[in-house]
């Protein structure tokens, strides 16, 4: 991974606990508009981080996926598995 990724993915992730910087948000989308694979992560934490606060308050049957999510989830899943064997 490219450290301007690294440094991108972990704002993403900063981004969901507390509000960014101008500096960092700034950053953040600029990388985000030229990097496919971190605009991925962006989107999958974003998601991911919906998905949590709908089990947590047992809204289960509002999760809806698109069919491009429920398969980026299932590879992700995959992958996971597929590391931790």
């Amino acid at each position: 991974m490219k450290q301007a990724c690294h440094y991108a993915s972990r704002l993403a992730s900063d981004s969901l606990d507390r509000p960014l910087s101008l500096w960092e948000r700034l950053r953040l989308k600029l990388h985000l508009s030229m990097c496919s694979n971190c605009q991925n992560c962006d989107n999958n934490l974003k998601l991911m981080r919906q998905i949590n606060e709908l089990m947590r308050n047992n809204h289960y049957g509002e999760v809806r996926l698109s069919d491009q999510q429920q398969n980026q989830l299932h590879k992700a899943l995959d992958k996971h598995s597929a590391s931790v064997n």
